[in-house]
């Protein structure tokens, strides 16, 4: 009996020591969190043990408000698996979440309007993720080379895509809302078998959907007025394209590696 007793005493402290380990709460902050408090509002910078599993950002530290994420503040936590950021951040800023390889959730609040440059790029086992509502534009390598992605929507506040989902190979479907006037952002999404590119776009940037060797279908609508350099470089699975009308000009290469003739006023 004995023995059992003294067995079981080393389970529960085992486990707890485990669970006390990987795990943050939002009720432990100064155990978790390493952060700066700017005028009335705290920027997370970091963490205090870097190999945490699981974190709840606070709302409020020392009373006063999270607002922001700063820059690399999670960069290369690698056994990061699920993070929740509360509704009073407003700012993720650029490489944040950078190769967190392990991330599997993230829960970003609608208060969020900015998701800055490589915030979540190279996290290769974020499977899905929400973008808020407030967000109006994705930044450049936002989520690139996040390979296990397989899908995304865009919210309608969003106007600019760049560059935003780059190397994102497992990538099979992407809802494009209207209000969008620019995409430069799909390079290297090789799961991609089609697109329908809303009537606000007027731009199709270099390089925006190169490489998307499955993309078999696409529509460009009439609003359309530029396709840039290598835009649809070496999608070796579009054979069939209508270039609209209303496209003046088409950029070097735009349709190289793919079965797409163009009209004969670009020749």
């Amino acid at each position: 009996m004995k023995r059992i007793f003294l067995g079981l005493i080393a389970t529960i402290v085992t486990v707890s020591m485990l669970f006390s380990f990987v795990g943050c709460t939002k009720e432990t902050p100064a155990e978790c969190f390493d952060y700066e408090i700017e005028g009335n509002h705290i920027i997370i910078t970091g963490l205090v043990k870097t190999d945490l599993e699981k974190i709840v950002i606070p709302e409020r530290i020392e009373g006063s408000f999270v607002t922001e994420i700063a820059e690399d503040a999670f960069r290369e936590c690698t056994n990061l698996i699920s993070v929740t950021i509360p509704d009073s951040v407003t700012k993720i800023d650029e490489d944040v979440f950078e190769d967190c390889t392990g991330l599997v959730e993230v829960i970003i609040p609608d208060s969020v309007k900015e998701i800055g440059e490589s915030a979540f790029s190279g996290c290769t086992s974020l499977t899905s993720v929400i973008i808020p509502n407030g967000v109006t534009e994705i930044s450049y390598r936002a989520f690139a080379d996040c390979t296990s992605l397989t899908s995304i929507t865009i919210p309608e506040g969003v106007t600019r895509i760049s560059g935003s989902f780059e190397g994102c190979t497992s990538l099979t479907s992407v809802t494009i809302p209207d209000g969008i006037t620019e995409i430069t952002g799909f390079s290297g999404c090789t799961s991609l078998k089609s697109v329908v590119i809303p009537v606000s776009v007027t731009k199709i940037g270099p390089y925006a959907f190169s490489d998307c060797t499955s993309l078999a279908s696409i529509t460009i609508p009439d609003s359309v007025t530029a396709i840039g350099m290598y835009a649809f470089l070496g999608c070796t699975n579009l054979t069939n394209v209508t270039i609209p009308d209303s496209v003046e000009s088409i950029g070097w290469g735009a349709f190289e590696g793919t079965g797409v003739k163009l009209p004969e006023r670009f020749n």
